[in-house]
């Protein structure tokens, strides 16, 4: 063979690894997936049915076309690690898909469906992007470990159609026991920095200050409110004095009189920022 055929047919084999994926659709029961075949094309929603299994392996990038997703009704077992993980995203994602002519966006494709009659659930080390819910679950024991979600259109990840917190674009854990938590060991900068990463510490501050908040309005309504009585009964006093020809001290009477105005506004003030901010924390 020619020094130009072999040249020519190196060319057309680096070529046809270089756009190699694989297209696919509908029951993958048994199948384990491998890097090697990357990118995986899903045409249509793949499924895997009651009692039956699949395996995806590290590395693995999965586009799907819009309006496909996984339903999981059997075992799947998602095995990335933190260097090779598995993705999940768009066939509009140009980091993975470097032919697409679109940009990404939240509800391009469905996510992932799990069953409450599935089996073994355990997705580790993975990435989740521009779905419509993420990860929808019905088995409450499914098992997740540093997963990573991005840009999914309603939600990230549902037990049961509760909604779980999981921030954006940073790691994430659940154990299968309703116990979840962000995962610090994957270095992964969160898109709007010095957001906590523990959910039960977050939710204990903004008790702290929700409720510091109310005492503090509360007793300035109640120092406001006193002073104001005192100012009103204080200035019908001391008009009737006015009035009547009295003998009083004006000096002292308007001390007092500013005094109790000065009481009523400075409570007044504490009250409502007390009970404004109190309002505010049921926004965080």
């Amino acid at each position: 063979m020619s020094l130009i055929r072999k040249s020519l047919l190196f060319s057309l084999i680096i070529a046809a690894v270089l756009s190699a994926e694989t297209h696919i659709t509908g029951d993958i029961t048994g199948m384990t997936f491998e890097s090697g075949g990357n990118p995986f094309i899903v045409e249509q929603d793949i499924l895997i049915p009651a009692g039956n299994k699949a395996v995806i392996k590290e590395g693995c990038v999965f586009l799907f076309k819009p309006f496909t997703g996984l339903a999981v009704h059997g075992h799947l077992l998602v095995d990335g690690t933190q260097e090779q993980p598995v993705i999940f995203t768009s066939i509009n994602d140009g980091e993975y898909n470097t032919t697409s002519e679109q940009l990404p966006n939240p509800f391009d494709w469905n996510g992932i469906l799990v069953s409450r009659e599935s089996g073994t659930v355990s997705l580790k080390n993975f990435c989740l992007r521009f779905s419509v819910y993420g990860i929808k679950s019905q088995n409450t024991n499914i098992q997740i470990d540093n997963g990573l979600f991005r840009q999914n259109g309603q939600f990230h990840f549902t037990i049961n159609d509760k909604i779980q917190f999981v921030q954006d674009n940073l790691a994430y854990s659940y154990s299968g026991a309703g116990e979840s938590a962000a995962t610090p060991d994957k270095p992964v900068v969160p898109d709007k920095p010095g957001q906590p990463g523990n959910k039960k510490e977050s939710t204990k501050t903004v008790k702290i200050i929700r409720y510091s908040c109310l005492g503090a309005g509360i007793a300035g309504t109640v120092v406001g409110v006193v002073y104001g009585i005192k100012t009103g009964i204080h200035y019908t006093a001391w008009n009737e004095k006015s009035k009547s020809g009295q003998t009083y001290d004006d000096n002292k009477e308007r001390s007092t009189f500013w005094s109790n105005v000065t009481g009523t506004i400075i409570g007044s003030s504490f009250g409502v920022l007390g009970l404004g901010g109190f309002g505010i924390t049921f926004l965080f």
